[in-house]
């Protein structure tokens, strides 16, 4: 995944976006530790590559062990092509455009393969679409629910 998502940002980020992400990296000191290193990641997280990141995270709790866990051993093998016959329900992805973590070309090949699955893309968002465009997300996520029949609240 990681060589991926840094293909993708070669390829895709603007030179400023790569700029603002060098300059983050020359910013940090040694042995800084991964929920600081994850702040300087900023212009490969979010639309706005200078969004304030800090003020988003100032509450959070960051487990490194057991991201580390999620990460590595617990889904090191898991393939969502595998047995893909015994998906039941429908599935969305909602992925940002300028999310070069996970990038949506991640999916190419793969969404075509599920049973029933949606890929939407946020085009201002990064990786958390959720916050970026919380109406729009809102919304597609209403109208996903409502065709694939399950109850959406107001």
């Amino acid at each position: 995944m990681i060589r991926a998502s840094t293909a993708f940002f070669e390829a895709d980020a603007s030179d400023e976006r790569k700029a603002i992400l060098k300059e983050n990296y020359a910013k940090l000191p040694p042995g800084t530790p991964p929920a600081q290193a994850v702040l300087a990641q900023t212009p490969m997280r979010f639309f706005d590559p200078r969004f304030d990141a800090p003020s988003l995270l100032a509450e959070a709790d960051f487990k490194p062990l057991l991201f580390q866990h999620v990460v590595g051993p617990l889904t090191a093998a898991w393939d969502v092509r595998r047995d893909r016959e015994s998906l039941r329900v429908p599935i969305l992805l909602a992925q940002g455009r300028y999310d070069y973590t996970v990038p949506y070309t991640m999916w190419d090949g793969i969404v075509e393969m599920l049973p029933d699955a949606t890929l939407h893309l946020f085009e201002r968002s990064g990786h958390q679409t959720f916050f970026e465009e919380p109406e729009r997300f809102a919304e597609v996520v209403r109208q996903w629910m409502a065709k694939s029949g399950a109850p959406a609240r107001q």
